[in-house]
């Protein structure tokens, strides 16, 4: 009895060991080939890194190098302005007379216009300009047909073109001079209803006179002007500068 239930148990394990023999490893993805089924495939876990991040258009550095242009900007046109028009801010504009030999307003009325009509005062200067360029180059021509008078059709032909726009910007300033008259005797007379006569005739005045101005220009640029003589005084001294730095 005892020495067949010992082999029973030795039976017993001897089968376990060949059990465990006939078990083979199954790489994954395969099929077992006693099972008949494939063996699950391990997954490899990824980990997905983050989205980059989008760049700012507007940055610190941006805006602080936008605000060093801005600076700039303001501070030079903040030197324009000390300079060129408040040069000396305890002064106001002093009128200093200039002879105007062609402008046949009175100097009372010149420089009322100096005070009240200040751009319509600078084109009575640069009209009086004009004139002498005209009346010089007309004299020139006339000098060249004395020496060289068997080409009078051409010495004509050129001073009658520069008489031509001479008398155009003559008659185009006589018609400022009334209203010019005609606003200063109302000032006299009553200062409310003369200042705004001023306001309302200003821009009118200003405007006709630069327009005839420019067609006379248009004329005369090719002329060689003696240097002129620069204004006295801040305003028109500094106005005559601007004039001749920019235009």
């Amino acid at each position: 009895m005892l020495g067949f239930g010992k082999k029973k148990k030795k039976d017993a394990n001897a089968a376990d060991t060949a059990g465990a023999k006939d078990t083979i490893a199954v790489p994954p993805g395969k099929k077992d080939p006693k099972k008949g089924q494939a063996q699950p495939e391990e997954t490899e876990t990824i980990e997905k890194s983050p989205p980059p991040e989008k760049k700012k258009f507007i940055t610190k550095k941006r805006i602080f190098i936008i605000l060093m242009i801005l600076g700039a900007l303001g501070g030079a046109a903040f030197l324009v302005y000390k300079m060129y028009f408040t040069g000396n801010e305890t002064k106001t504009a002093v009128y200093n007379k200039i002879e105007l030999a062609h402008v046949k307003l009175p100097e009372e009325m010149l420089k009322f216009s100096f005070k009240h009509f200040p751009d319509l005062y600078l084109s009575l200067v640069s009209y009086n300009e004009e004139i002498t360029l005209f009346e010089n180059e007309i004299a020139r021509i006339e000098a060249i047909a004395q020496k060289y008078p068997e080409q009078k059709k051409i010495t004509e032909t050129g001073k009658k073109s520069l008489e031509k726009g001479k008398n155009t910007l003559v008659k185009a300033f006589e018609k400022l001079e009334k209203p010019i008259k005609e606003t200063y005797v109302l000032f006299q007379v009553n200062e409310s209803q003369g200042i705004a006569s001023i306001k309302e005739k200003e821009k009118e005045l200003t405007e006709t006179a630069q327009a005839a101005l420019k067609i006379s220009q248009d004329q005369t640029q090719i002329i060689k002007p003696t240097s002129p003589k620069e204004p006295g005084g801040i305003f028109t001294g500094t106005l005559y500068k601007l004039k001749k730095k920019f235009l």
